[in-house]
């Protein structure tokens, strides 16, 4: 998916509206009074550099933002059609909007991940740290980063660890149940990570944006996480104790809860979580708890929304969005 935003001389595009941090980027512009269009993979084909330079010219937009992914760790580990799909959002398509940031001369901001690493070392990752890649994922997203290097010289990268939304809230309801079915037992992996909100992220790429329009022109890579890793039995302790504040079966079981670590197994990582001193540095961003985002989740999940955090979508109008997106339709052709 693609959207657009504007903000005075600012023009935004953003690929990939329709991931989990896309979906909050896009209420993080809401909320500042952006307006915006969305185009879909009817509109235009990616991989067709062409078609990408005609539809971004006609945009004439001041930055591009990809934020596109396709995340199934386990999936593209077993399945060769998952594996394909995940090689072509994850790295073709990076590929293709590097190119066309060089050729437009727009700086390009991309999201990563911290899978681009090994998860053997104890202490949290730098961008200094050498990349090795262990999963079929993490892979992907390394030789996206490779060839963004290579092909554009105005680009940011922005490596996360893993991140968790109101809008797709699987995991916590998945502990939830597992802890209600199981009297209070609840199994995860024995994994150390620094989960993190996606509207604490879009918050931070939103600053990216602002700061590179005024000029500033820190090109590179640089991590983004929530304060203070942890072992992933104790964020589930976490989200049980929040949980437990909205759910009497939860509040009942939570004396008796019992967390089990299992062995760390291919997809994953023993070891994801950031360093983020050189953001710091570079932008002035600093790192925020997570537990004002596990709240905002659940809260949704309960029917209690925390409407400060993620602000519902701001009516846009007709003469806004559609007429634009008609335009757009026309000149990118069929869909591939």
């Amino acid at each position: 998916m693609i959207a657009f935003a504007e903000v005075e001389d600012v023009k935004i595009l953003v690929f990939g509206d329709d991931s989990i941090l896309g979906q909050d980027l896009v209420r993080m512009l809401d909320a500042r009074g952006v307006n915006y269009e969305t185009l879909n993979k009817s509109d235009v084909d990616i991989l067709k550099s062409r078609d990408v330079v005609r539809v971004i010219s006609g945009i004439n937009p001041t930055q591009l933002v990809n934020v596109a992914t396709y995340s199934n760790l386990l999936k593209v580990e077993t399945d060769q059609d998952a594996a394909k799909l995940c090689d072509l959002v994850n790295t073709e398509g990076v590929a293709s909007l590097a190119r066309v940031s060089e050729q437009l001369n727009i700086p390009l901001i991309h999201h990563s991940s911290s899978y681009v690493f090994d998860g053997t070392k104890k202490d949290t990752y730098t961008e200094e740290d050498t990349t090795n890649p262990v999963s079929r994922y993490g892979q992907s997203k390394w030789y996206g980063e490779r060839t963004l290097r290579e092909e554009a010289s105005q680009h940011i990268i922005l490596r996360t660890d893993w991140l968790f939304s109101d809008s797709r809230g699987s995991y916590f309801r998945r502990i939830i149940e597992e802890c209600k079915n199981s009297k209070g037992k609840v199994e995860v992996v024995d994994n150390r990570f620094s989960p993190t909100h996606t509207a604490d992220v879009a918050r931070v790429v939103y600053a990216i944006i602002m700061q590179i329009d005024c000029n500033a022109q820190p090109w590179g890579t640089y991590h983004y996480n929530a304060l203070q890793p942890l072992n992933q039995d104790q964020f589930v302790e976490l989200v049980l104790e929040e949980a437990a504040k909205l759910d009497r079966d939860i509040d009942k079981l939570l004396p008796s809860l019992k967390v089990e670590r299992l062995p760390v197994e291919l997809p994953y990582l023993k070891n994801s979580s950031l360093n983020c001193e050189k953001i710091m540095g570079a932008f002035g961003i600093k790192q925020r708890s997570r537990g004002e985002g596990v709240v905002d989740v659940l809260e949704q999940m309960y029917g209690v929304r925390n409407k400060q955090l993620s602000p519902p979508r701001k009516k846009v109008t007709a003469a806004k969005k559609k007429a634009p997106a008609k335009k757009k339709k026309a000149a990118a052709g069929k869909k591939p």
